[in-house]
């Protein structure tokens, strides 16, 4: 996986550690250890077994030497699985390619993420700012990245999961094969979840105040200050009403940042920044809102997303407010949890005022949503699906064997 070990993200320890492996699919973890962990906690993965080799290195050294470690592991195990699957990850994705061809074996590439964009944007954005040499280690990795992933490796592999219906159609305009892919979205552990309740004693912010809440990352590049000018917006009719925002920035930088943006704003009396807590914590404190916001720039990147956020609000029983990003409008629209707008302040404020008014109805397209996610994005629905490309492979492969 591009990440680190241990595995963090819910659609690899929910999807692959909890619910395949009741299908009897089980999956080994092979990766280098993040900075302050140790491998014993790596290790704790119940989907499997986790080999570790190398550690979490900064810098244009530890890019290069990533996939070498990478290698290490792969011939390690060369023999020991019948499949193997790469995250995101285009280097090695090549590697274990010619090594499934080499050994007969499997391969699958799984598609989070558009990197092959997001890497000649990261080159756009930083210039030269950071030197000569930062400059064009990042200007050759988002050209090997593009040659390489779209014009070999995506249309060679055995499979290729990608993570929303847009992201196929996206891929398949590369040149892939509609069958050969499936799309797996952002779903939710509905078992956790439904568990899920408000505080016994409400956070003394939240008194008395229609709460409106934001749950996830912060930043510039999210336009978290969006979310700003919606609350002032709505403060003009609804007075009581509380942004609640469940997270912080990515880096130290962001997070001053937010907290900038808040007191420019003249807003710290009615916004509650909670900074990072367990997820237990976050998502009881959520509990207490009346709405849940979910906006998200349009642009290359997000649009070929599956935003994670509408589903845990609706999961919550929560109704969402959010905007048309291809995924996110689906599961609004298909699940009757929210209201669904282009992102523009004044429309999701006079959603959120729409949905304040009508208690009863908001509460109806909660209970709606919450159904709907059962059904369709929980991730024992999901594994289901996911199950069947796997053995609908291995099947193949005993077949040709």
């Amino acid at each position: 996986m591009y990440d680190y070990l241990p595995a963090f993200r819910p659609d690899v320890t929910v999807l692959f550690g909890k619910e395949l492996p009741k299908l009897g699919i089980e999956s080994d973890l092979l990766g280098q250890l993040a900075s302050g962990c140790s491998a014993a906690e790596a290790q704790a993965w119940s989907g499997g077994h986790v080999y570790l080799h190398g550690c979490e290195r900064k810098g244009i050294l530890g890019y290069l030497l990533r996939p070498f470690s990478d290698l290490a592991l792969l011939w390690k195990i060369q023999s020991e699985h019948r499949l193997i699957q790469v995250r995101d990850k285009v280097r090695t994705g090549f590697i274990a390619w010619i090594m499934a061809r080499l050994s007969g074996r499997k391969m699958v590439y799984w598609m989070s993420f558009p990197f092959v964009e997001g890497f000649r944007l990261r080159h756009r954005e930083i210039g030269r700012s950071h030197g000569m040499l930062v400059w064009l280690v990042n200007g050759i990795r988002a050209a090997f990245a593009r040659h390489v992933y779209y014009d070999f490796l995506a249309g060679r592999v055995d499979h290729l999961f990608v993570q929303s219906d847009a992201m196929l159609e996206f891929m398949a305009g590369k040149g892939v094969a509609r069958e050969c892919m499936t799309s797996v979205p952002m779903g939710v552990d509905v078992e956790v979840f439904s568990q899920v309740q408000a505080p016994l004693a409400i956070p003394k912010p939240l008194v008395q105040r229609r709460v409106i809440a934001y749950l996830g990352t912060l930043g510039k590049s999210r336009q978290s200050d969006f979310l700003l000018a919606v609350l002032k917006l709505v403060r003009e009719q609804e007075p009581s009403v509380l942004l609640l925002m469940a997270g912080d920035g990515a880096s130290a930088d962001e997070q001053a940042w937010i907290r900038s943006q808040i007191q420019q704003e003249n807003l710290e009396a009615h916004v509650c920044l909670t900074g990072w807590q367990t997820q237990a914590e976050i998502l009881s404190l959520i509990k207490c809102a009346e709405i849940g916001l979910s906006p998200i720039p349009r642009n290359e990147l997000f649009d070929v997303s599956s935003p994670t956020k509408a589903v845990e609000y609706l999961a919550l029983g929560i109704p969402c407010v959010g905007n048309d990003i291809p995924d996110q409008k689906y599961v609004i629209e298909a699940s009757g949890g929210g209201v669904c707008v282009p992102m523009e302040a004044r429309l999701f404020a006079d959603a959120c005022l729409q949905l304040l008014r009508e208690p009863d109805a908001a509460a109806a397209a909660g209970a709606r949503g919450r159904a709907w996610v059962k059904d369709h994005r929980s991730y024992e629905a999901i594994a289901a699906s996911v199950a069947a490309v796997y053995r609908g492979l291995l099947a193949d492969k005993k077949s040709a064997t």
